[in-house]
Order: structure tokens, then sequence, then C-alpha cells
């Protein structure tokens, strides 16, 4: 299992530079930022930005990622720019770090990537609901570009997420933000999951693979 740190984790303030420079205490795989655009810049932003340089570049973000080696989840905010973090992570030498997820990120986009891999918020057609898991592995087919989903753990029950592990679907799951989730969603055999609190969660789940 995968544990991201959710942009802000440990109340940093999200896409900060406050957020990349704790990256040691989350106890995390996996870097969470929301990626825009404006002119020739990548930027990261949860909300668009009218002066886009006082935010955070995404080369920035891909930099610390490579530095401390963690896996970054691109959280695609605006349509269309897929291609231009594919070029960038060439640039950086990233490659190997780079995660997709967003409503706006598109199957078609998705398998013709050069690397990197896909978790859909969406499948057209497909409602991420119990009975479903064979239509999403289905739809998955056997490219790895498309990794799996990922879902809201107030959208999805706990059934249909037993029933992805069952069919060997790999399910991002956001957003975790309390122990109580971490005790609840360790045992499901997901794949990832997203948290406001990564070390507390890393540290319910090395408790578990104790048991």
């Amino acid at each position: 299992m995968l544990i991201t740190a959710h942009g802000g984790a440990h109340g940093t303030g999200r896409n900060s530079k406050l957020y990349f420079s704790r990256i040691p205490e989350y106890e995390c795989d996996v870097l969470e930022v929301d990626v825009r655009k404006r002119g020739n810049t990548l930027y990261i932003a949860h909300l668009p930005a009218l002066f886009p340089k006082r935010h955070l570049s995404l080369e920035y973000a891909l930099e610390k990622a490579k530095e401390y080696g963690k896996l970054i989840n691109c959280d695609m905010k605006e349509r269309g720019l897929v291609g231009d973090v594919i070029e960038l992570a060439k640039k950086t030498g990233t490659e190997d770090k780079i995660l997709f997820t967003g409503w706006v990120v598109s199957e078609r986009e998705a398998e013709n990537l050069p690397f990197g891999r896909v978790f859909f918020n969406k499948l057209s057609g497909i409602p991420f609901k119990e009975g479903n898991a064979a239509k999403i592995k289905e739809r998955l087919g056997d490219n790895p570009r498309l990794a799996g989903i990922n879902a809201g753990k107030r959208f999805v029950s706990d059934r249909f997420l037993a029933e992805c592990a069952e069919a060997g679907i790999a399910v991002s799951l956001y957003t975790l933000s309390s122990r109580a989730d971490a005790e609840r969603y360790v045992k499901l055999g997901l794949y990832n999951l997203t948290c406001n609190n990564p070390a507390a969660v890393r540290e319910v789940f090395r408790g578990y693979k104790e048991q």
C-alpha cells in the first residue's frame, strides 16, 4: 500500500513551500500537487491564479519529488495539460515519478502516455458503485498506463472497495483525515491512501502489518 501526503498535509497549506519543506515528516510514498497552466508555465494551485508567478512551479515540485525519492501525483485541474506534464517530466528526469489523477484526465489521453500512470476519477458510463468492479476491470484492460481508479471516500462504499480489491483493481482513496479513517481503510487492501495526516496513517499501517 502507498501513502500519499495530501496537498497541505500536517497543516502546511496546499501547494506551499512549507508543504515541501516538511516532506521527511510525512513518512509518505507520494506527494500530491494541483496542476494548472498560465502562458508557458505549469504552476501548482488548487484554484486558478490571477498571478501564477506568485505560486510554485510544477518544475519545483518535480525537483523536490526527485530529491526525496517520492512519486508525485499530479492532480490535473485543467484539461489538455497531460502532454505538458510529460514534457516537463522528461526535462527534469522524473519520468519514473509521475502519477495522474483528476476529473479532467481522459481515457484517450491515458492510453497514449509514454510513461506515468493514471488513476481515473471517473470512467465514462461506469459509476463507482457496487456490482461494477468487473466492468471497471475490463475497461482498464492490460494497459499499464490505465493503472486504476481514484475514489473519494465519501462517495464509495466499503463493499465496493472490497469488490475492487478482490477483482485486482488498484484503488487510490482520498482523503483520510483521522486515525479512525486509517483504521477503517488499511484493512481493505487498497493501492493508495491519500491523507491529511500521512505519518499517523503510516503508524496505523505498521501496526496492522504486525498483527
